[in-house]
């Protein structure tokens, strides 16, 4: 019997509950350390952005009706999430710059270096 090193079972969970977290499950994105949970959120939220703009173009092509709304909000929703898992529009970049601290975006400074 083989076990994994701990190492590499807390990468898998955080695997997994990055996918899950990127799935909308609220729960999973607070066992994210903080950069992912921004990372997620912000994905998340381009996601709504695009379902919101797609919304009206590929929810049509379904047709009309009960099953079509039905599908059109299917299709919407799975093409918004599969744009924004391939880099979107930037949207979701620029979130999450705006959302993470200040301090893990700033370069440290070398103090080092000897000034003029």
């Amino acid at each position: 019997m083989s076990v994994a090193p701990v190492s590499s079972a807390h990468a898998e969970t955080n695997a997994s509950a990055a996918s899950m977290a990127a799935a909308g499950h609220p729960s999973a994105l607070r066992q994210l350390p903080k950069g992912e949970q921004i990372k997620a959120a912000a994905g998340q939220f381009e996601a709504i952005i695009l379902r919101q703009l797609l919304q009206d173009s590929v929810g049509k092509i379904a047709g009309t009706g009960t099953a079509g709304s039905t599908y059109g909000f299917m299709l919407t929703d799975v093409l918004a999430n599969k744009l924004t898992a391939g880099g979107g529009l930037g949207l979701g970049q620029m979130l999450e710059h705006q959302l993470a601290p200040r301090a893990s975006r700033v370069p440290a400074i070398d103090s080092t270096e000897e000034s003029p």
